[in-house]
């Protein structure tokens, strides 16, 4: 199932990200994250697939035991909370992506009332010809469109306040779970002592680093474009207006 969901995104990522047009900075970046990001999820989920076969316990313990142990060990849901976030970071894009999308296209049609109006009036007694041009494409001026900077501005805030959480919960949760590879399992139906093995932590542990790295780099990513839109649109935009007032 994941596997034919990950091969039907990968030819829409394609399709979308060959639109050159670029109307917001960053646009072609975050469509290489969302790819990487749904790649990435895939694979590392792969370690924790067989994970009630890689846990077991030495003696003569009873699959119920066997059971009650590992829901101890295991008591905070792992896989799930990768798609979750995998799923609010694809949310929060394409809900960003929606509004630029509407607001671009309110842009284009005025543009295209504008230049058949000029058209008409240059245009000679003879005729005038029927194509209207269609207005370049260029990157969205969010000078004058404060509302969509505010947007700009609160998409990065909220990336990066889900990102701090799940990197949160790899740090505190999921990366204990495999941090050693044999634990001692007692319960009040089981009271054992018994030795667990969980096998291929290695390989676990790797996994969660890699969501670690992926998190902290779309973090640093937002953080650097939030400054950057700061300082290009609003401090430097303050700067100008005052110089021309002075």
């Amino acid at each position: 199932m994941a596997a034919a969901a990950v091969a039907g995104l990968i030819p829409v990522f394609h399709t979308v990200a060959g639109d050159k047009s670029s109307y917001y900075i960053g646009r072609q970046l975050w469509f290489g994250f969302i790819a990487v990001y749904g790649v990435v999820v895939y694979v590392v989920r792969m370690p924790w697939a067989p994970i009630h076969e890689d846990f077991w316990c030495h003696g003569n313990i009873t699959n119920s035991c066997l059971a009650e142990c590992f829901e101890k060990r295991f008591n905070h849901p792992v896989v799930g909370i990768w798609y979750f976030f995998f799923f609010i970071f694809l949310a929060f894009f394409f809900l960003m992506e929606f509004f630029m999308a509407q607001i671009r296209h309110k842009q284009i049609k005025a543009k295209s009332v504008e230049s058949l109006a000029n058209e008409v009036e240059e245009g000679s007694m003879v005729g005038i010809q029927e194509h209207v041009p269609c207005p370049k494409k260029s990157i969205m001026n969010f000078h004058r469109e404060k509302m969509l900077l505010l947007l700009y501005l609160l998409y990065f805030i909220l990336q990066v306040g889900s990102q701090g959480v799940f990197l949160f919960l790899l740090m505190s949760q999921h990366l204990p779970l495999v941090n050693q590879a044999i634990i001692h399992c007692s319960t009040v139906s089981c009271p054992g002592p018994y030795l667990c093995l969980i096998r291929g932590t290695m390989e676990k542990r790797m996994s969660i680093y890699t969501l670690i790295t992926l998190s902290f780099m779309i973090i640093l990513f937002c953080s650097g474009f939030f400054l950057y839109t700061i300082h290009h649109y609003l401090l430097k935009g303050f700067t100008s207006t005052k110089s021309w007032a002075n």
